[in-house]
């Protein structure tokens, strides 16, 4: 009887000290906030206690800064400006577990708008803007001297950097064009002096290098709106400086280096362009002293109006729900995924900093949250992923912009 209770008296030792030396597990999953603002702070990070665990590990983004309880299942971070992961790992002082993470994004808060790196050239307006995959684009455009330009900037909005890139070609210019088709820029027409511009170019963000391609296929102008759909890039209205508006419509084919006219728009100048799926939509401007706020879509397979000299539709221009804002030029326009977005802009008087999103498929507009930045026109909008980024632009009280903020739908 004896050597059976020594037994398990040695068996209850063993699997104590067995359990003394157990290993954590790795942590669960974070709980705390996916998108935020650049330079949040106070903002709180945690995870459930890990068993045998005496200490918690944890680790931000590169500029963001952990205020209190490293060590601990719960943290306060001050965030920096660049997008990144927050991990935890459990420790025992002898094992330490594979971390634990979440990706955090600075910017893109749902319907709210966050401050970004200002625009690195400076203040700036009248300037093209456009995104390819992952980066925003922003060049040309008019600085507070009154000088026109022809650098050209690249947005990285996971580190929330500008980094200048190669000048476009030709002369520099304010009140341009342009779009991005696949993974090229292109950007064309415009304003210098007494001069109105129709070369275009094409930008290759691979090699950092810009081309020139088949002048614009109509008169030279300024003042024009463009979109593309699918493979092919599209330009019209404006003004020429002879007729004081302009509404002929053409669609430019980089396979073939190739502008053919369209169905015309309406006469506009300082009109907005955006594309959303297969269509593409165009609204608000000015035409000898009248603003507006209609708007209205454009179906390139439509052939109801006729053909062109390729014997392929001219498309269709349909009138849509009327914008929901006072009529203005000068705004900004973009589309996220299935959406519409067009705001800010300019009356001649009032300059505006209210923002709605349009639904193709309820023809519907809602207003959303109004521009967090001071009201301007002349500013520049492009869309990525999830996110809508805008900035520069001027008005009266604040001169020329620099300041650039994002939007998350």
């Amino acid at each position: 009887m004896k050597k059976i209770i020594i037994l398990v008296i040695v068996l209850s030792t063993f699997c104590v000290s067995c359990k003394k030396d157990k290993s954590p597990s790795t942590p669960g999953a974070i709980s705390g906030p996916e998108k935020l603002c650049p330079g949040d702070s106070d903002i709180t990070y945690s995870i459930l206690p890990v068993e045998s665990s005496t200490y918690y590990l944890w680790t931000v983004p590169e500029d963001s800064k952990i205020i209190s309880g490293q060590g601990t299942t719960s943290i306060k971070i001050k965030f920096g400006k660049i997008s990144g992961s927050i991990c935890v790992r459990a420790n025992n002082n002898k094992v330490v577990t594979d971390p634990s993470c979440m990706a955090v994004d600075q910017g893109g808060i749902s319907n709210s708008w966050c401050r970004e790196m200002d625009f690195k050239a400076g203040a700036r307006t009248e300037s093209v803007g456009f995104s390819i995959g992952n980066k925003g684009y922003i060049g040309t455009g008019m600085d507070n001297n009154g000088s026109q330009h022809k650098d050209f900037w690249e947005y990285d909005p996971v580190l929330n950097i500008w980094t200048q890139k190669a000048d476009i070609g030709g002369v520099a210019r304010f009140e341009a064009v342009g779009f991005a088709i696949g993974n090229k820029g292109y950007i064309g027409v415009g304003y210098l002096g007494t001069s109105y511009l129709k070369d275009f170019w094409e930008y290759n963000p691979l090699i950092n290098q810009w081309s020139q391609k088949a002048d614009f296929g109509g008169a030279a102008r300024t003042f024009a709106f463009s979109f593309s759909i699918g493979n092919k890039g599209y330009v019209g209205a404006g003004s020429d400086g002879i007729t004081s508006t302009l509404s002929d419509f053409y669609e430019y084919d980089p396979d073939n280096d190739l502008w053919t006219k369209k169905a015309d728009a309406v006469p506009r100048n300082l009109a907005v362009g955006f594309s959303i799926g297969n269509k593409g939509y165009m609204g608000m401007g000015a035409n000898a002293g009248v603003n507006y706020n209609d708007f209205m879509e454009f179906d390139p397979t439509d052939s109801s109006d006729g053909f062109d000299v390729n014997n392929n539709p001219i498309g269709k221009w349909t009138q849509k729900a009327t914008f929901p804002g006072q009529s203005r030029y000068a705004t900004i326009g973009f589309s996220i995924g299935d959406k519409g977005y067009i705001g800010l802009g300019f009356d001649g008087d009032i300059y505006y900093n209210d923002f709605f999103e349009y639904n193709p498929a309820s023809n519907i507009w809602v207003q959303k949250s109004d521009f967090a930045g001071e009201s301007r026109g002349y500013a520049v909008g492009f869309a990525i992923q999830k996110n809508a980024y805008v900035g520069i632009g001027n008005n009266i009280a604040d001169g020329l912009l620099s300041n650039f903020w994002v939007y998350g739908q």
